[in-house]
């Protein structure tokens, strides 16, 4: 009876926050009017992702996105679910750096920082709706060997110094290095990941050279990741693990130490675990919450 009473009341909110703080947009979901911060906010998206689109394709990309966003608060109510505290941490430090970079921008497009909140709190309650449905006791469950597996397979970790194949000449242009600079950097490098083999540190080394971006953290990405150059990963996986290399790849010269992705002490998978569950099954689930969208359609 409790958790009824709480999904009811969860419900409620959900339905309060489409229509709260920046006036009506003069659709509705179910009777309850959407924001229209919130409306704004879809339609800029719509406009983002098909900036050709006529005024009819416009609309229908906005109302779906209104359909699915309902839905989700919706059915994330419904079922009970929660933020943990380092999830609503997370959210407001989102909001609160969003807003601090682009709030002008979405001030401006009537957008709200509380629509903001309502938009990002509704990505949250989709990454714990996908958790929920393919839970061992979920409507798909899908097996925990099989996540980790994905993760050991398309996940790294490291440290890593970056270096630059690259300089700027007199005009502000993004020149390659001389053969001679090239030879010398990479001479350097080499000597780096020669220290850190023996016996010394990423850390240790982070102040062996100027111009360079030091991650004496650990990183973990996975093969999809566009943050390095495409032939990265491939070259991290090939390290045995604790060993440090040096390597070129695109306009960057690396030394990265590998992790051990599986140590289950550190237990990385599980703070990756909704990424390969994503990653593994988010196609799938989009056609489940395009059906649960139908159960929410816009009128006007």
């Amino acid at each position: 009876m409790k958790k009824t009473i709480c999904a009811v009341l969860a419900a409620v909110l959900c339905l309060c926050t489409l229509s709260a703080c920046s006036g009506g947009s003069g659709v509705s979901v179910n009777g309850a009017e959407i924001s229209k911060g919130v409306y704004l906010y879809f339609t800029d998206e719509a406009k983002k992702e098909n900036p050709d689109a006529d005024e009819a394709a416009l609309k229908t990309a906005v109302n779906q996105m209104i359909s699915e966003y309902v839905a989700v608060n919706s059915i994330y109510a419904d079922r009970g679910l929660s933020l943990s505290a380092d999830a609503k941490m997370e959210l407001t430090q989102t909001v609160n750096s969003l807003w601090r970079l682009f709030g002008t921008y979405y001030t401006e497009l009537g957008v709200t920082k509380q629509d903001l909140n309502n938009v990002e709190a509704n990505k949250q309650y989709r990454d714990a709706l996908i958790v929920d449905y393919y839970a061992p006791d979920g409507d798909e469950p899908i097996a925990e060997e099989t996540l980790k597996t994905y993760f050991n397979q398309n996940y790294i970790a490291f440290k890593n110094i970056t270096g630059f194949l690259t300089t700027v000449d007199n005009d502000g242009n993004a020149v390659p290095l001389s053969d001679a600079e090239k030879t010398a950097l990479t001479t350097s490098f080499t000597n780096i990941a020669n220290a850190v083999n023996g016996g010394s540190s990423i850390e240790e080394q982070a102040n062996a050279l100027d111009n360079t971006i030091v991650n004496t953290e650990t990183v973990v990405i996975s093969k999809a990741d566009t943050r390095y150059p495409a032939e990265f990963f491939t070259a991290v996986a090939a390290i045995p693990n604790g060993t440090a290399k040096a390597f070129t790849a695109g306009d960057y010269i690396f030394v990265v130490q590998r992790e051990d992705i599986t140590d289950e002490d550190r237990d990385l998978y599980s703070q990756y675990r909704t990424d390969c569950l994503k990653m593994l099954k988010g196609e799938a689930f989009e056609q489940v919450l395009a059906g649960w969208a139908k159960l929410y359609p816009v009128s006007e």
